[in-house]
Order: structure tokens, then C-alpha cells, then sequence
């Protein structure tokens, strides 16, 4: 009994050695996930390889670069707009300095999430260890800062709302100029009678 026992422990106890080798020697490069179960399933998740890292790393710049000429196509939408609108007042050259103004603060609000996408292809290129897993996530996330800078075709985005903000605020100050200009003075009512 005693030697039955003691071959069953010393069985068990290799086993959880070799698991336990397993695990720490691959973690740097492989994740082992073991179940504990009857089955005695063990799943290997290795990161990829130089080659399908550069082309993760590539997947994903492209797709940070599309994002960033979509919001360049936006920014001069909006710019191409503004302008139209001046130029269609009476008083475009007096609003000038505003049509300044409202193109920079388009391009403030597009840079920003310009500067954003570049930080997140660059962390992404510089990760040791990439799986197909990382890139699904990034895409993901570059696909959320898509929607929230131009919208989701149903709700505008950030750089929409600030571009038909800076419209309204153009049309106000229009508004306001010819508001201003008073018409010259009708004569009184006894010199329109004697004519």
C-alpha cells in the first residue's frame, strides 16, 4: 500500500512539475492556458512571428491613415463651407478675422485626434509581443475614435458638431453686422404730403 501511494504521489508530483516547467518557460513568448478539468485541455496562444507582426503593425497603421484622411476630407468639408457661407454675405469682408478663427478651431479639434491616432500606431509598434488578438483590439479601438470624431452615420461627431457650431456662430455674427446698419431716416410726414 505504501509503495502504491508513494508511486501515486510521485506521479502526481511530476506532472505538476512538468506543467509548471511548461508554464515558465513559455510564458516570455507563448500563453498557456491549462484547465483543470478531466479533459486535461491545455491551449497555446503564441504572438506572432517577425513577419505577421510587421504585417499587424502595417494593418494597423493603414488603418489609423484611413481614419486620418477621413477627418482631413471632414476638416476641408467644413473649411469649404464656412468659406461658402462668408462669401455669400454682404459683409464677407468684415468677418474675415472670424472665418480665421472658425477654420483654426476646425483644425484644433481635427489635430487633436490626428496626434491621438498617430500615439496609438506608434504604441502599437512598438509592443514586443503582438497576436492576432492585439490587432482586433486596436482596430477596435481606432474604429471608436473614428465614431466619436465623425459620427456613426446616425449621430454626429465631434468635428461635425464643431463645424455646424462655428457655421451658426458665422451666421450670428452676419446676422448681427446687417442688424446693425440702420436704413437712411424717412422724411417726416408733412414733406410726403406736400409732394
Amino acid at each position: 500500500m505504501l509503495t502504491v501511494l508513494t508511486t501515486w504521489i510521485s506521479e502526481r508530483i511530476i506532472t505538476v512539475i512538468a506543467v509548471t516547467v511548461l508554464t515558465v518557460a513559455a510564458v516570455p513568448t507563448t500563453l498557456v492556458i491549462a484547465s483543470h478539468d478531466d479533459h486535461q485541455t491545455i491551449a497555446v496562444i503564441q504572438p506572432a512571428d517577425e513577419h505577421s507582426k510587421v504585417r499587424l503593425v502595417g494593418a494597423i497603421k493603414k488603418a489609423g491613415d484611413d481614419v486620418i484622411a477621413k477627418l482631413n476630407s471632414t476638416e476641408a468639408s467644413c473649411n469649404t463651407q464656412l468659406t461658402q457661407t462668408v462669401s455669400a454675405s454682404n459683409v464677407a469682408a468684415k468677418v474675415q478675422p472670424e472665418l480665421a478663427t472658425a477654420k483654426s478651431r476646425v483644425h484644433s479639434s481635427v489635430s487633436q485626434i490626428v496626434v491621438a491616432i498617430r500615439a496609438e500606431q506608434e504604441r502599437f509598434a512598438r509592443l514586443k509581443f503582438v497576436t492576432p488578438q492585439d490587432e482586433d483590439n486596436e482596430l477596435e479601438h481606432l474604429k471608436l475614435i473614428e465614431i466619436i470624431a465623425l459620427g456613426d452615420g446616425h449621430s454626429a461627431g465631434t468635428i461635425s458638431v464643431t463645424c455646424q457650431t462655428v457655421l451658426i456662430t458665422i451666421t450670428q455674427t452676419i446676422q448681427i453686422t446687417i442688424v446693425q446698419t440702420t436704413p437712411a431716416p424717412c422724411p417726416p410726414r408733412e414733406e410726403r404730403d406736400d409732394d
